[in-house]
């Protein structure tokens, strides 16, 4: 089942602990590379701005804010 957050135990965990995770963003060269530059992915690759306003305000909302 993993995909992207290291190996099964960070999702066995998550769910041992009712931790919901909100997003993963995948492993991807292009995002390294930008990294690497010191490059914010979200600037090079705009579809993830969106995914990540949502992560937030759904946070907000979890947090009761």
């Amino acid at each position: 089942m993993f995909t992207g957050l290291g190996d099964e135990r960070v999702y066995e965990y998550c769910r041992g602990k009712g931790i919901p995770i909100m997003l993963e963003i995948p492993f991807s060269t292009r995002i390294a590379e930008l990294y690497s530059k010191g490059i914010p992915f979200v600037e090079e690759m705009p579809g993830w701005k969106e995914s990540l306003k949502q992560v937030f305000e759904e946070a907000k909302r979890a947090a009761g804010k």
